[in-house]
């Protein structure tokens, strides 16, 4: 059961922003609302590209891109999954105010489920109030509705990148970071920790790589750990990364979770 909690979803929405988010400075529980004309956390880079391949060769599955637009201080990132061919595979709709995390909203369209997750704060303290979920497994398919508690360190994927940043001295000096992670099929959030792994280099680069497995000893034991490789010159961008990613694999004639190796194009970034 447990895995199977984590394999419908609690990873989905990493695959992509992951690296598209790394340029920024901190993650929900330690955010200040920027001014409406100055730079906000998630908004850099405007625009990115990535790529998915299969996990035992070069094989291209998936494409992927990240595109920004600001109103003031809010702030929309849509992220769109699609494959080689350009048809569609998956969305994803992130809202900020300043750098607070408003909603995240999702369409699987390999499967039609869609869901969403809305942050209601009761105070000033960004970490203060309640999550809102709703998740139907089919298109027009009735929702099932959650509350959960807000805590610190509450993130989505595109926040990843930030909060690895923010932390990236502790984690060089092997210490561990948490966090929640938002799990909108499961309608919950579920605790993961990010650890050193090994210095190394990649493409003639200098870089580090990080774990990101489930809090949970129980869980962990179930559920492969993420792989991340992040440069570890500033502004220690993440580079790759290996296991699950939103898009699904066709096999045997049904949608099933993939473990794959994406690569984020910062060449395209703008």
């Amino acid at each position: 059961m447990i895995k199977r909690m984590l394999s419908g979803g609690a990873l989905c929405w990493l695959a992509v922003l992951l690296g598209s988010g790394a340029d920024g400075l901190n993650a929900l529980g330690d955010e200040t609302p920027s001014p409406s004309g100055g730079a906000l956390m998630y908004e850099e880079p405007k625009y990115l590209a990535g790529a998915i391949y299969a996990p035992d060769s070069n094989r291209l599955l998936f494409m992927s891109k990240r595109v920004v637009s600001r109103t003031g201080s809010r702030l929309e990132v849509r992220r769109d999954f699609t494959y080689p061919d350009g048809k569609p595979a998956a969305r994803e709709r992130v809202i900020y105010e300043g750098d607070a995390l408003v909603s995240v909203e999702l369409e699987e369209l390999q499967t039609g489920a869609v869901g969403s997750a809305r942050i209601r704060r009761t105070t000033d303290d960004a970490a203060q109030g309640s999550i809102e979920f709703e998740y139907a497994k089919s298109h027009g398919g009735r929702p099932k509705a959650r509350t959960e508690d807000l805590r610190e360190n509450t993130l989505v994927a595109d926040m990843i990148g930030p909060f690895l940043k923010s932390h990236w001295e502790a984690l060089s000096r092997g210490e561990a970071a948490k966090c929640r992670y938002i799990v909108v099929s499961r309608r919950e959030t579920v605790g993961f920790t990010f650890t050193k792994d090994a210095a190394s280099t990649w493409k003639g680069r200098q870089v580090l790589t990080v774990r990101m497995e489930a809090t949970s000893r129980l869980v962990a034991a179930l559920v492969n750990p993420l792989i991340l490789t992040i440069e570890q010159a500033p502004p220690h961008r993440v580079l790759r990364y290996v296991g699950r990613t939103m898009p699904k694999i066709q096999a045997g004639g049904k949608c099933k979770d993939l473990d794959g190796v994406t690569v984020f194009d910062w060449d395209s970034a703008r």
